[in-house]
């Protein structure tokens, strides 16, 4: 008996393991670069002020702490209602569709079309921010060199932030 319920119970998780891999697997239909991402919504530069929230796991008998949120500064909003000059913006925890918040290094830049949450959760609170991994939501500025990179277009990877400020005030 138990060994039927044991392949049961791992049939089970291995089945709804799937499913999520098949949810999570990214797939853009059309132009999913930033200028095309960026047209409606909140669109803002930042700058990364700390890593909010962590997921905890052991790993080697070791504790590890996982940014799992993050909180930036809005130095320049472009579009968008949203007046807070800090917001919080949540990313994957391995299971979902969004990019990995270690990627965004505290005291660095980028420019920003994230979704806004909707509903609370163990990964996210309303009115908070996240990211979809199979779109290009953000890109890597550089604020001395006023430089842009990442998929701005289908074409363009690195941009002047002049010419991106440009085309997001039209």
């Amino acid at each position: 008996m138990k060994k039927i319920l044991f392949k049961v119970s791992s049939l089970l998780v291995l089945i709804l393991y799937s499913f999520q891999s098949i949810a999570c697997d990214c797939q853009c239909n059309g132009d999913c670069s930033f200028s095309t991402v960026s047209g409606g919504g909140f669109v803002a530069l930042v700058k990364v002020i700390e890593y909010s929230q962590f997921l905890e796991y052991e790993e080697g008998g070791e504790i590890v702490k996982m940014p799992l949120a993050i909180k930036v500064e809005v130095i320049k909003k472009y579009k968008g209602k949203d007046t807070r000059k800090i917001i919080q913006i949540w990313g994957d925890d391995g299971m979902l569709c969004r990019p990995y918040i270690a990627y965004f290094k505290i005291g660095k830049h980028y420019l920003i079309a994230p979704n806004r949450i909707s509903y609370d959760s163990d990964n996210g609170k309303v009115n908070d921010y996240d990211f979809f991994a199979c779109e290009t939501g953000f890109l890597d500025v550089d604020m001395q060199k006023r430089i842009v990179y990442g998929e701005y277009s289908k074409k363009i990877n690195k941009i002047t932030l002049d010419e991106v400020e440009a085309a997001l005030s039209k």
